[in-house]
Formats: structure tokens, sequence, C-alpha cells
């Protein structure tokens, strides 16, 4: 009876291990023009009625002056994303000057306000999972 139970356990552990990445990777937010969103690396949204989807790569340059520290330079920091439109996969950089609050990206009609967080802190390293893509699109 142990040695069934075993190779049931066995047998189903890559079924569910499958279901739970396909669920999680399918996470993507839906918005509308205007309204803000957040993304984390990998998510990806899509904008209402307006056959657009964006998809947060990577952070491929973070240069950003961190608090408590004083720097000759502002830096920047520089995201990778896909965005979707018309039936094309267009790769973007967004990259946003050390202190400026927001940056805006002007595509296809579009405009594409962002803001990458979290700010760096001196003596604090931020991970790959800790980024997140703050958006807003109109048109």
């Amino acid at each position: 009876m142990r040695m069934i139970s075993l190779c049931l356990v066995i047998l189903c552990l890559p079924m569910m291990l499958f279901a739970f990445s396909c669920s999680a990777e399918s996470d993507e937010i839906k918005a509308g023009l205007g309204e803000e969103f957040v993304l984390a690396v990998g998510q990806s949204a899509s904008i209402d009625g307006e056959g657009l989807t964006v998809r947060f790569i990577e952070v491929t340059e973070d240069s950003r002056c961190p608090e408590g520290v004083e720097c000759v330079w502002e830096g920047r920091v520089t995201c990778l994303v896909d965005i979707i439109y018309s039936d094309s996969t267009y790769q973007q950089e967004l990259t946003q000057s050390g202190r400026s609050s927001t940056s805006v990206l002007e595509f296809q009609g579009f405009e594409i306000m962002f803001d990458v967080q979290p700010y760096p802190t001196f003596g604090k390293e931020i991970k790959t999972d800790e980024y997140r893509l703050v958006l807003t699109i109109n048109r």
C-alpha cells in the first residue's frame, strides 16, 4: 500500500507542478486607457479595446544614484519591454533618468508613461523579482 501511494505521488507531482506553473505565467493584467497598472518582471498587461499588450521583460541597467549617497551623476534605469500591437511585436527600451518620477515613450500614437520602482537605497541590492514597472497608457 505504501509503495502504491509513493508511486501515485511520483506520477502526480509533475502534473501538479505543470498546472501551477501555467497558472502563474498566464497572470495577464487588463487595464484601460488612462488607468495606472503595475507589472512585475515577466508579467504582461493588455489595454482594453486597443489591441495593445505590454510585457515587462527585464531591467537591463540600473545605475541610479542610491538614496543616502552623494553622486556626481544621477544615473538611470533601463527596462526592456515587448509591445504587441497590430499583430506585430516591438522590443522597446524604457529609460528613466535617476531622480525623475515618471518618463514618457511615444509609440504608434500612444503615450506610455512609466516609472521603475523601487528606487535604490545605499547598501541594499534590488533583486530581479523586486522590480516593478508602473505604467499608464493614453492616446
